[in-house]
């Protein structure tokens, strides 16, 4: 056999093998403005934060309905269900990098008064897209990427249910502690309403003081029955993030003021772009759409697409190459179909690296946000500490004053009111530094690191 009768036969080993020019460019991170330093100046030295890091909270409490909601959160749930079609999507888009075969069966069963026959036949044809272009291969990729994308997403949403678990519990311990301050102030001002009852039936005091502390009296016990009801709100809402209903809802008894106030250790603004799995997420989305902008360009380009079949029908080097001839196609009009197809890829990868910008931006205001609501809710619990004592204390000096006459009513209203205003503020300037706190773990990505993932979209896909 000649050289020139041989070509045939060896283009289609070569185009099989060699897929030719690869339309898919290189990813590159987009540039996002990134600080130096964090405004609120932080003196801690640069540490990575526990993965259990709720556990800096020393509350056993805290430790087991955190690790309740990771394995019940109904969320948490939905969000494996769509890595798992996210997998399954990958496989059907890296479909196309694999033969095809089908098998046509046929048969036939011929009656009459001469003859009585029947025959059989079956075909297996095999056919293969040879990946000219890389399309084929940058659909798997944007497949294994989006697959990543969801493990992604998955991450994040642990962070926010963490985060919300112990933003909800340290909340309700806030409002067991003001409940109690509420009732311990309600049984006070109907003391004092006992006194000035009996004062105004000596002679001693006047309608307008019983009608002011009955009034005290009433807005202490409207207080305390919302402050119950606030707390009933509360237990249903976490009882929702940890999967159950709230009636099956089961609290050990713990205190507000035995919460721990951790340390939390700094990091760099730079780090935050590998901590954050909701940037892994974008980034991810962006690998995938980089390559749908290859998979809209490979779109214009000719196809080849292989049939064993023909191949076999036609053996000769002839019939070979009249089968590559018949399965290469070229696209020539479609009516601006491709063309827009390539502006919707160019146009989506544009708005996820505004969205990957945006994300970025925020990401570095919520850590902001929580170290400036951190550090100025901690200067006000000392000084609200101190003020609770101080209104105490006068309160205090007042109901006793009152009860020998040495001062008039409305000192004692006032003292009254300080009393309480100051108690309620000083538990919620600490629901602040935690809440602060539970917001810092949450902006710096808790425990969770970009750089420790395996990122490789093809080692992904299939795992469970």
């Amino acid at each position: 056999m000649t050289k020139k009768a041989r070509h045939p036969a060896f283009l289609v080993v070569l185009l099989s093998l060699n897929a030719g020019c690869n339309l898919l460019s290189d990813y590159r991170r987009p540039s996002a403005e990134t600080p130096t330093h964090w405004r609120e100046a932080r003196a801690d030295d640069p540490a990575d934060i526990d993965e259990q890091w709720w556990r800096a909270f020393s509350s056993e409490q805290l430790n087991l309905l955190i690790g309740e909601a990771l394995a019940a959160n109904k969320d948490l749930a939905a969000a494996v269900q769509r890595i798992a079609q996210a997998r399954a999507q990958a496989r059907i888009a890296g479909a196309d990098l694999w033969p095809s075969a089908t098998l046509d069966g046929n048969f036939s069963d011929s009656r009459n008064e001469l003859s009585d026959s029947q025959k059989t036949s079956g075909q297996i044809d095999i056919g293969y897209e040879v990946d000219l272009w890389g399309a084929n291969r940058a659909k798997r990729d944007a497949g294994g990427a989006r697959v990543l994308s969801q493990l992604f997403a998955r991450d994040a949403l642990r962070l926010v249910v963490m985060a919300d678990i112990g933003q909800t519990y340290f909340n309700l311990l806030a409002l067991q502690e003001r409940r109690q301050i509420a009732a311990d102030f309600l049984e006070t001002v109907g003391a004092i309403l006992t006194i000035v009852e009996a004062r105004q039936r000596a002679g001693a005091a006047y309608e307008l003081e019983v009608a002011q502390q009955r009034t005290a009296h009433a807005n202490a016990r409207a207080s305390l029955d919302q402050l119950i009801q606030q707390q009933a709100l509360a237990e249903n809402s976490l009882a929702i993030l940890l999967g159950h209903p709230p009636q099956h809802l089961h609290l050990a008894p713990a205190r507000f003021a035995d919460l721990a106030t951790p340390s939390i250790p700094a990091s760099q603004p730079a780090d935050l772009l590998q901590r954050r799995p909701d940037i892994g997420q974008l980034e991810m989305e962006l690998v995938a759409a980089n390559a749908d902008i290859a998979v809209a360009r490979a779109a214009f380009y000719p196809k080849l697409q292989l049939s064993l079949s023909s191949v076999l029908a036609n053996p000769q080097p002839a019939g070979v190459a009249a089968s590559l001839a018949a399965g290469l196609s070229q696209p020539l009009f479609q009516g601006g179909r491709l063309e827009a197809a390539l502006d919707y890829a160019l146009a989506a990868n544009a708005e996820l690296i505004e969205n990957y910008r945006q994300t970025v931006l925020t990401a570095f205001k919520e850590v902001e946000d929580a170290a400036a609501t951190f550090a100025n809710s901690r200067r006000r619990v000392q000084a609200l500490q101190s003020a609770a004592e101080q209104a105490k204390l006068a309160y205090r000096i007042s109901e006793d004053r009152y009860r020998l006459g040495a001062v008039d009513f409305q000192a004692l209203l006032n003292a009254q009111s300080s009393y309480l205003g100051t108690e309620n503020n000083r538990v919620q300037a600490r629901l602040d530094v935690l809440t602060a706190q539970i917001q810092m773990y949450k902006a710096l990505g808790g425990g969770w690191s970009l750089a420790e993932q395996n990122t490789d979209p093809t080692e992904q896909v299939l795992s469970p």
